[in-house]
């Protein structure tokens, strides 16, 4: 996938534990919760379906997942270019101790992570493998090995390297921060360079998913049309099924910012 976006709602001790249980998502409490966050927008349903399709998926969907002490909310309205501007409302939709962000996009190299604790930001950054848009709060350990240059950005051949780059590709530290937070992997090309082949994949975790239509809107057939089981391919064109479906710029906005 090109794009990964989450939000992790954690008021568990060993979420990575938990995880590797196994988990049911409650689609009751996640079509409750996926109503909170849109405000007077409409949700339609879409039935269930698994966090890889919705984290990388169509401008106007939204999943999300209810498991115990654990929730997680995904889809491209969270690909925020700086954590800090993500609203307050959305970290605290449900009470919990943490709150994770993970935003991964592969094409423009670009990698971004936070942690809230009790809804107050602890650590976020967010960057291309040049700039660093945003970089608040004290450094995790796991970041250690990135800054210390272990894990190196890698050229193509013939192509020079840039002296002002940083030491080490955003899109693998932002997928250490999942690996190392909740033991995920989102997929190959952003895998943990710390994998072992034990990382749980976010293709296993089951989510409720969602279109999010303008205030007002009438559901049609076309809304409810795309099952979960479609292939991923599909997915993109899912914004398109009917002429009420809002531009990605509105959609992130109903959230409270819009993706730069």
């Amino acid at each position: 996938m090109a794009t990964t976006s989450m939000l992790w709602l954690i008021d568990s001790d060993d979420p990575i534990a938990d995880l590797r249980v196994g988990v049911v998502n409650d689609h009751v409490t996640a079509e409750t919760l996926a109503r909170n966050i849109i405000g007077d927008s409409v949700l339609v349903p879409r039935g269930e379906t698994t966090l890889d399709r919705v984290a990388s998926g169509a401008d106007d969907e939204i999943g999300v997942g209810v498991y115990g002490r654990l929730a997680v909310i995904a889809g491209p309205r969270l690909a925020a270019t700086a954590p800090s501007e993500l609203p307050t409302e959305l970290v605290t939709a449900r009470p919990t101790a943490h709150a994770y962000l993970v935003h991964t996009d592969t094409d423009a190299a670009y990698g971004v992570f936070a942690q809230w604790d009790e809804g107050r930001l602890r650590r976020s950054f967010a960057a291309d493998p040049v700039d660093i848009v945003e970089n608040e709060g004290l450094p995790f350990v796991f970041e250690r090995a990135f800054w210390a240059g272990e894990h190196p950005l890698q050229y193509v051949d013939g192509v020079a390297h840039d002296p002002q780059a940083l030491p080490f590709h955003p899109v693998e530290f932002a997928a250490s921060a999942a690996h190392t937070w909740l033991g995920l992997r989102l997929d190959a090309a952003a895998a943990s360079p710390d994998d072992t082949g034990s990382d749980f994949p976010i293709s296993r975790l089951p989510v409720s998913r969602f279109v999010i239509r303008p205030p007002g809107h009438q559901p049609t057939d076309d809304d409810h049309a795309q099952g979960p089981s479609a292939p991923h391919a599909a997915d993109g064109d899912a914004g398109s099924n009917g002429d009420d479906a809002p531009p990605a710029v509105k959609v992130a906005r109903w959230f409270g910012f819009g993706k730069r």
